[in-house]
């Protein structure tokens, strides 16, 4: 059998997003949380669980969010370091 909170983890991994970046858009914006989840389709106790970190979105959950807020879904994502290999 398939080790599934081991697959679980990975996906939420894939699917983290940088909760300090998501709130500070929102804000620099003037939305509440109330108006970017029914932008989003989600409740705001959901919106303030991901500004907190304590929940990662859904892919599609996180497009509506971007969407709400005016940019890409890799704007909330968190920044990601790049290695490069010399040969």
């Amino acid at each position: 059998m398939p080790d599934t909170n081991k697959r679980r983890q990975a996906a939420r991994s894939v699917l983290d997003h940088d909760p300090a970046v998501l709130r500070a858009r929102r804000v620099a914006l003037g939305l509440t949380q109330v108006a970017v989840a029914t932008a989003a389709g989600c409740v705001p106790s959901h919106l303030a669980e991901l500004e907190r970190g304590t929940r990662n979105p859904s892919p599609p959950l996180l497009k509506r969010i971007a969407d709400a807020l005016g940019c890409e879904v890799r704007d909330l994502m968190p920044a990601r370091e790049t290695v490069s290999i010399a040969s």
